[in-house]
C-alpha cells in the first residue's frame, strides 16, 4: 500500500542508465521528502539537549567495547582461518581457493532513484557495470565486500520518506512488526535491484555461474536476516552473505594455508560495528535528513571531484586511520581505529605471519599502508565505488607471486581506463595499465 502511493506521487522518478561521462546533478527530492526532512529536523532540534548527552555515553561505551574487540581481534582472525567460532560476532566463513582470480569491490552504496542515487550522481552507475562485464568476460570472479544495497540511507525521494516513516514504525512496534519489516527492506531491495537493472542482469549471469560473492557491510546488516538473502537470491541466485571470505590453500584450515581474509572491516568500528551501530545508523539518519532540506544542498558527503584527481595525480594517502581513544572517532568522522588493530596484529603475529587482511569500508584505498611508525601493513582496501566519476578496486590474482593489485577504473575519452595504485611511501602513485 506505502510503495504504491509513493509510486503514484513518484511516478516516472527512475531515469535510464548515465552516460560513462556523466556526473548528474542532484535531483530534488520532492514535497514529501522534503516536508517530512522539515518534520524530522523539528523534532531533532526539541530533543537535542536530551540527545546530546546520550550520545555522548553512548560512544564512550562503544568505543570501550571496540578497544575490548580490537584486543581479542587476532583470536579471532586465527578462528576464522581455522575454520571455528571465535570470540566475536562473526556468523559464518566462506571459502574460496586462493588459486582462483577475483576483484574485489566494496562501499558501492547501490540505492534507489533520486538524490539517495549516489552511483548515478558521481556517473560511475554505466562505468561499473562495462567494467564488471569486461572483468566477467575475461574469467575473473567478483567479491562485494559490503555495502552494497544501501538500506541505512533514507529520504530523497517520496519512496525514500516512505521507507522511512515504515521503518521507524516497525521499530516502535518491536518483534510483533517483524514480518511488517522484512516486507519494507524486502520491498526496498526490490527497488534498488530495479534501478541498477542493467548490472544486476550482469551479476545474475555471474551468480548462475557460481562467481559472484559478497560478504556483509554495515549499511547492508539486514542480510544478516536469511529471510533478506533468500529475497536477494530471487535476483542472484545462490547467493549467501558471510561475514567474511577466506582465500585458502591447499591443505587443512590454518593461518598458514590462509592466503587472504576478506571482511568488510567494520568488525571493531565503535560506530557502525555488529551490535554497535546505534552512533552510525542516526549519523546517516541525520545527515541524509538534512541533505532533504530546501537550504541544505550538497551537505551529502560524497567525495568531489579532486577525490579522483588527487589518486590520477599520485595523491591518495596510503597511511593507516587513526582515531580519538576516548570517543572512538576523529575530525573526519572516521571510526574505524586502523593504527591500534593492526599494532595488535603485529605484536600478536605467528611465526609464519597474518594472511592478506582485504577491508573496505573507510572509502579510501589502501595497500600496504604504512602505519604510524613507518612500518608496511599486510592490508589492503578496496576503496568506494562512489568517487566522481570512477571508482577503486582490488585484484587477486592466484596465478602470480604477488596476488594483489589496487586499481582505479576511471574515463578518459568516455571509454573505461583502467590505472594501478602503486604504494610509494604514504602516498599512491597512479600508473596508466
Amino acid at each position: 500500500m506505502i510503495g504504491a502511493l509513493a509510486d503514484r506521487i513518484d511516478s516516472g522518478a527512475s531515469d535510464p542508465a548515465d552516460p560513462l561521462t556523466a556526473l548528474r546533478p542532484a535531483p530534488g527530492p520532492g514535497p514529501v521528502a522534503r516536508a517530512w526532512a522539515v518534520t524530522k529536523t523539528g523534532a531533532t532540534v526539541a530533543t537535542l539537549p536530551a540527545a546530546l548527552p546520550v550520545s555522548t555515553v553512548a560512544a564512550l561505551r562503544s568505543q570501550r567495547e571496540a578497544l575490548r574487540r580490537i584486543r581479542v581481534f587476532p583470536e579471532q582472525l586465527r578462528a576464522i582461518c581455522e575454520d571455528r567460532p571465535g570470540p566475536l560476532p562473526v556468523r559464518s566463513v566462506g571459502r574460496l581457493p586462493a588459486s582462483g582470480r577475483y576483484v574485489v569491490t566494496s562501499d558501492l552504496h547501490r540505492c534507489i532513484p533520486g538524490r539517495l542515487d549516489w552511483p548515478a550522481r558521481q556517473g560511475t552507475k554505466d562505468l561499473y557495470r562495462a567494467v564488471l562485464a569486461g572483468y566477467a568476460e575475461d574469467g575473473w570472479s567478483v567479491i562485494e565486500n559490503g555495502d552494497v544495497e544501501d538500506f541505512w540511507m533514507v529520504g530523497g525521494s517520496t519512496w525514500g520518506a516512505c521507507y522511512d516513516a515504515g521503518r521507524l514504525a516497525a521499530g516502535f512496534a518491536g518483534p510483533l512488526a517483524d514480518s511488517t519489516r522484512r516486507e519494507l527492506l524486502g520491498d526496498h531491495l526490490d527497488r534498488i535491484v530495479a534501478n541498477n537493472a542493467d548490472l544486476y542482469h550482469v551479476l545474475g549471469e555471474l551468480a548462475r555461474d557460481g562467481r559472484y560473492h559478497r560478504t556483509v557491510g554495515n549499511h547492508d546488516d539486514v542480510l544478516a536476516d536469511r529471510a533478506l538473502v533468500e529475497r536477494l537470491a530471487e535476483h542472484l541466485p545462490g547467493v549467501s552473505a558471510p561475514d567474511a571470505i577466506v582465500l585458502a590453500r591447499s591443505g587443512p584450515p590454518r593461518v598458514e594455508t590462509t592466503a587472504a581474509v576478506i571482511m568488510h572491516g567494520h568488525l571493531t568500528d565503535a560506530w557502525n560495528g555488529p551490535g554497535l551501530a546505534t552512533l552510525g545508523r542516526a549519523t546517516t539518519w541525520l545527515a541524509t535528513t538534512v541533505d532533504d532540506l530546501p537550504i541544505a544542498a550538497g551537505l551529502d558527503g560524497l567525495p568531489g571531484e579532486p577525490a579522483t584527481a588527487a589518486l590520477l595525480a599520485g595523491r591518495g594517502e596510503n597511511r593507516l586511520i587513526s582515531v580519538d581513544a576516548r570517543f572512538g572517532g576523529n575530525r573526519r568522522f572516521d571510526s574505524l581505529d586502523e593504527e591500534r588493530l593492526f599494532d595488535r596484529l603485529a605484536v600478536t603475529a605467528p611465526e609464519s605471519g597474518w594472511p592478506w587482511l582485504v577491508f573496505g569500508h573507510t572509502h579510501f584505498p589502501m595497500l600496504r599502508p604504512l602505519d604510524a611508525s613507518g612500518r608496511t601493513v599486510r592490508y589492503a582496501n578496496s576503496g568506494c565505488g562512489v568517487l566522481p566519476g570512477a571508482f577503486t578496486a582490488l585484484e587477486w590474482d592466484g596465478g602470480r607471486e604477488d596476488p594483489l593489485r589496487l586499481v582505479l577504473h576511471h574515463v578518459v575519452d568516455d571509454r573505461p581506463t583502467r590505472s594501478e595504485l602503486r604504494p610509494d611511501g604514504d602516498l599512491l602513485a597512479a600508473e596508466p595499465a
